[in-house]
C-alpha cells in the first residue's frame, strides 16, 4: 500500500455520493506498498479502505479481484470486503482512476515471525484454498514460466549488474525449474503474494488476508511455496526449518497434502524464488545503485534460489 495519487476531502465525498454512506470523518494516506494508492477514511461510526487502482489498467482485472474478496469473505475467509455502490458495481473512479471501497480490517502485520505465525498461516492459506473451489472466475498467472522468460531477457543488463553472468545463470535455472516442473497438481485460485506485510494479526491469530492483486490460478502446493520463501528466512536469509514444519504443519492439518504435492516443495520454492528475484530487479533502478533497494533487495531472492535448488527432497528442508 502507497500513495500515488494524492486527494483531498472534496475529491472523496465527490466519490461517496455514489455510496449509500453519510459523513466523511477523516482521511489518511497510508505510506505502504509499490503498487497502488491506498487510503483510511472515516465514514459514519466504521472505518474503510479507499484503493485507488494504479498499474490495472484493465477493469475485468479489478473485477475478477474484488468479486474474488467479495466471495472469501462471504466464506467466512477474513479479508476485505468490497463496498457496492448505488450501481451495484464495487468499481468507482477518482480523478479518472478505477477505486473501490472496502471494509477495514483490525490488527497489524508482524515482523519477529515465530513458529507460531508460519503454524497459522499455514492453516489461514489452506482455509483459502478450500473455499476458492467453487469460485467461478479464472485468471491466467502472468508470473509462470512465459513471465519469467520475459523478465530475464528485459533485465539482462540489470542482472549482470547485479551479479557477473546473472544472465545466462538465471537461463540455465529456469531451464532446470521447468524441466523439472510437476504437472496435474491441485490447482485453483491462489494469492501469490502472501508476505508478512499482507497478513494482519490480532492476539497472534490471523485477523485479516489483504492484498489479493496477484492472485491467479495456478498449484495450491506452489502459493504454499510463496509463503515458504516469504516466512521462512529470518532476517539474516537463513533458512528456519521450524518455520517450515510449522507452516507445512499448519497448511496439512486443513487441506491436507498429497506425497506428489510434498514432494514438489523443492522444485516449485525454487520457481516462486525466482519469481520474486525477477520481479525485484524489474522493479529496481539500477541507476541509483543497490544500496537503495532495501526490503526490496533482489538478492535476497538469489540467495534463496541457490538455497532450493541444492535440495533434492523434504530431508534437505529437515522433514
Amino acid at each position: 500500500m502507497a500513495v500515488f495519487t494524492h486527494i483531498n476531502e472534496s475529491d472523496l465525498e465527490i466519490f461517496l455520493k455514489n455510496y449509500n454512506l453519510n459523513k466523511l470523518n477523516f482521511i489518511e494516506g497510508i505510506n505502504e506498498g509499490i503498487q497502488n494508492t491506498n487510503y483510511k477514511v472515516g465514514i459514519d461510526s466504521k472505518d474503510f479502505i479507499l484503493t485507488i487502482y494504479e498499474n490495472i489498467p484493465d477493469n475485468n482485472d479489478i473485477n475478477f479481484f474484488l468479486e474474488l474478496m467479495m466471495h472469501l469473505s462471504s466464506n467466512n475467509i477474513k479479508c476485505p470486503t468490497p463496498i457496492k455502490n448505488l450501481e451495484n458495481t464495487s468499481i468507482g473512479k477518482i480523478k479518472s482512476k478505477p477505486s473501490a471501497l472496502l471494509t477495514f480490517l483490525e490488527g497489524k502485520s508482524i515482523s519477529a515471525i515465530t513458529k507460531n505465525h508460519t503454524f497459522e498461516i499455514g492453516k489461514a492459506l489452506a482455509e483459502m484454498h478450500i473455499k476458492v473451489e467453487n469460485f467461478n472466475l479464472n485468471k491466467k498467472n502472468d508470473l509462470s514460466f512465459d513471465g519469467w522468460d520475459k523478465l530475464i531477457e528485459i533485465n539482462q543488463k540489470k542482472l549482470d549488474i547485479l551479479e557477473i553472468d546473472l544472465y545466462e545463470n538465471l537461463k540455465g535455472q529456469q531451464k532446470k525449474i521447468k524441466n523439472a516442473w510437476p504437472k496435474n497438481l491441485p490447482s485453483g485460485i491462489i494469492h501469490a503474494d502472501l508476505f508478512p506485510d499482507n497478513v494482519l494479526f490480532l492476539d497472534n491469530k490471523v485477523s485479516g488476508l489483504i492484498d489479493f492483486y496477484f492472485s491467479c490460478n495456478d498449484f495450491f502446493a506452489y502459493d504454499l511455496s510463496i509463503c515458504i520463501n516469504a516466512w521462512c528466512f529470518n532476517e539474516d536469509n537463513n533458512f528456519s526449518k521450524e518455520n517450515f514444519k510449522t507452516l507445512v504443519n499448519g497448511y496439512h492439518e486443513v487441506r491436507p497434502l498429497s506425497e506428489k504435492e510434498l514432494n514438489s516443495l523443492p522444485v516449485l520454492c525454487s520457481g516462486s524464488a525466482l519469481r520474486f528475484l525477477l520481479t525485484r530487479v524489474d522493479n529496481w533502478n539500477s541507476s541509483k545503485g543497490i544500496d537503495i533497494v532495501n526490503y526490496q533487495d533482489p538478492r535476497e531472492f538469489l540467495e534463496r534460489l541457490n538455497f532450493h535448488s541444492k535440495i533434492d527432497d523434504l530431508k534437505g528442508y529437515g522433514i
